[in-house]
């Protein structure tokens, strides 16, 4: 993919080539610098080619550069890990699930280009590339201080992500020191509130998934 203008005067997004490897990692281990490893396993993926339907395949990693090819914010996405760890999820429904669901794994900017709106401006973009793709809903695990940053861009926040996979066989899958940021992507996937579950269930994010109305938690299971 080619550059792609923002609003922000200077600034371009384009999609991430194997020479940006040491700028990006440079930025990432700033965004833990309790743990300047954590995004280490990222390296390798940098330098896969560029293919659809996203940047790199299913994984989605863009920069964003001024006028003089400096490298100011970076975003990472793509395929979410737990849908081939949870063991309410066979691996035939991970591989369908993993085209329609997507998430953000990182969202990086140098320090002094804070506040100007690169984030935001990858983060959309972001949203753009992956409903392109087919995925009807993006994720992110969402510290407290950024769920109102998240929430003027469109996300919703839950304690917990529960994806309905029939009409009464939903998934949960929980993060303990973060809640969830939820955006639908298409007009077939739907957040419904469930009585009885303190977050709403993810539907019709495959066909024949859609919540029955009157759908309620009895605190065991669903029930129409």
């Amino acid at each position: 993919m080619g550059t792609t203008r923002t609003r922000l005067p200077g600034i371009t997004l384009r999609d991430v080539t194997p020479a940006d490897a040491d700028a990006v990692m440079r930025l990432l281990a700033d965004v833990n610098p309790d743990d300047p490893d954590t995004f280490e396993d990222v390296r390798p993926n940098l330098s896969l080619p560029q293919e659809g339907p996203l940047s790199h395949f299913r994984a989605l990693m863009v920069v964003a550069e001024n006028g003089e090819g400096e490298i100011l914010g970076v975003l990472i996405g793509g395929v979410p890990l737990w849908l081939f760890n949870h063991v309410g999820v066979d691996r035939v429904l991970a591989h369908r699930l993993a085209e329609r669901i997507a998430t953000i794994t990182a969202v990086a900017v140098l320090p002094s280009q804070r506040g100007r709106g690169i984030g935001a401006e990858l983060v959309r973009h972001s949203v753009r590339r992956f409903t392109r793709a087919g995925c009807g809903l993006l994720t992110l695990n969402c510290f407290p201080e950024l769920e109102s940053y998240y929430q003027g861009l469109g996300f919703s926040i839950m304690d917990d992500l529960n994806v309905s996979l029939g009409p009464l066989n939903p998934v949960q899958q929980h993060w303990g020191d973060t809640r969830v940021a939820a955006r639908a992507l298409d007009r077939y996937t739907a957040f419904v509130d469930v009585p009885g579950l303190p977050s709403p269930v993810v539907s019709g994010i495959l066909p024949n998934t859609s919540l029955p109305r009157g759908t309620y938690f009895d605190g065991e299971r669903l029930w129409p």
